[in-house]
This record gives structure tokens, sequence and C-alpha cells, in this order.
């Protein structure tokens, strides 16, 4: 089994729960184990059912173009994820904070997996500002951090990753590093740091599996 790629498709499948863990910590949101646990129980299920879909797609191609598709998918992915990392630094560099594109909150489909606008600000999952987010709140969250994983999860199916061992990377994954964006976002000059640091984590690490899995 290759244990290093299981750790490094769930590190990239959580950098955003990282994100968000380091905006609950910096703006004193309350994340309850319940809700973290909620949170980690959606973002495997959403694994368990894109890898589904992978193996229902394996087993009406050949295996070699099934390999070749699952190694295109995630560098097609990793590379979105760079152009779009690129993308929003530019077009927040030209916004005020007060303008109205800024801030909003809308439901849109990108090319790679329908995405809830609640990611750019997270601390909008708690919906009734009670500084807490309640297993309710959680489900909400759990499914944008989890829904625009689905096609990296299709992808490593056709690679032949196991569904058991990569939904239970994923899952308990979230859970850590969303505990640990929240302790790094105490401090806020911490989490401003880090957040820049990690926001294309995630495309680079689909980069690097997709060639050694092209190769």
């Amino acid at each position: 089994m290759e244990i290093p790629l299981y750790l490094l498709f769930a590190l990239a499948l959580n950098v955003d729960s990282f994100s968000a863990g380091l905006t609950y910590g910096a703006k004193a949101i309350k994340v309850p184990p319940l809700s973290l646990f909620i949170i980690s129980l959606v973002s495997m299920a959403s694994i368990a059912i894109s890898m589904a879909a992978g193996r229902l797609l394996a087993a009406n191609i050949p295996a070699p173009l099934a390999y070749r598709l699952g190694s295109a998918l995630l560098l097609l992915i990793g590379f979105w994820i760079l152009f779009q990392t690129l993308w929003k630094k530019q077009f927040k560099s030209r916004l005020s904070p007060e303008h109205p594109a800024a801030k909003s909150v809308e439901i849109r489909l990108r090319p790679f997996g329908l995405v809830i606008q609640i990611l750019k600000e997270p601390a909008r999952a708690d919906f009734d500002s009670s500084g807490v987010i309640s297993p309710r709140e959680a489900l909400i969250l759990g499914t944008a951090l989890a829904m625009d994983a689905f096609v990296a999860g299709c992808a490593v199916s056709l690679l032949g990753f196991s569904m058991l061992f990569t939904a239970l990377a994923v899952g308990l994954g979230h859970f850590l590093l969303a505990c640990l964006g929240i302790g790094a976002g105490r401090s806020k000059r911490a989490s401003l740091l880090l957040e820049r640091q990690f926001t294309a984590l995630p495309g680079c690490i689909l980069i690097l599996l997709g060639l050694l899995k092209i190769c």
C-alpha cells in the first residue's frame, strides 16, 4: 500500500479545512467536537460516493485508459487550483474590502465541482452569529468542503486507490487539520502568514500525484 500517496491526497483535500480552522481561531468561533465529527463524516461520505462513481467508470473502460484518465484529471484539477489561486490574488488586490464582489456569498458552478462561496469566508457558516458552529451549520460547511473534492475522489479511484483507506485518511485528516488550524488561528499574525503560504498547496500536491502516476 502506498501510504504516503494516501496522506498526500488527504492533505491536498483538507487544506481548505485548515484554512477554515484558521478563520475560526482568529475570530474566536467555537467548533465543538461533534461539529468537527459531522464535517469529517460528510467528507468521508463524499469521497466514498465519488470513488464509487470512479469505479463504475473504470469498470466500463480499458484499465490503461482508466489509469491515464485518473492521472490527467489530477493534473487538470491541480493546474486549475493554481490558476484560481493566482486569479483570486489579482482580483482581490484590485478590490477594496467594501466592494460588493469582495463580500458576495453565492452558489455557483466551476469546472471541477460545486463550490459554495462560503469557503471564501468560513465565518459565514455561523449563520446565527452565535460564535459556535452548530451541528446543522457543520453539515452545511462539510458539504461545502466536500463537494469541491468530488472529481479528485473519482480520479484517485481510477488510479486504484482503496476506497476505505482513502475515506479514512480524508476524514481523519480533516479532523486533525481543522483542530490545528483553530489552534494556530488564535494568533492572528500566524493565521495570516499561514493562510498565504498554503493557498497553492492543494494544487501542487495534486499535480505531483498526477505526475507520479502518469510516469
